[in-house]
């Protein structure tokens, strides 16, 4: 039987400074990411994507 292992969590603060994203998709996770949540790298991207998808009034 095998366990899964959890996503490891990372801070608003840790994912802005991520290599991992560009600095326009860091601009915005600064923007909409909470301070006091953590997030795995895979909610960070479902949240940016939620973000640049909505319809711009």
């Amino acid at each position: 039987m095998s366990k899964k292992q959890a996503a490891p969590a990372f801070t608003k603060h840790q994912l802005v400074q991520s290599r991992q994203f560009s600095n326009r998709e860091k601009d915005v996770l600064n923007a909409i990411l909470a301070e006091e949540t953590t997030y795995t790298v895979q909610q960070a991207k479902e949240q940016l994507t939620t973000f640049l998808k909505k319809e711009v009034i």
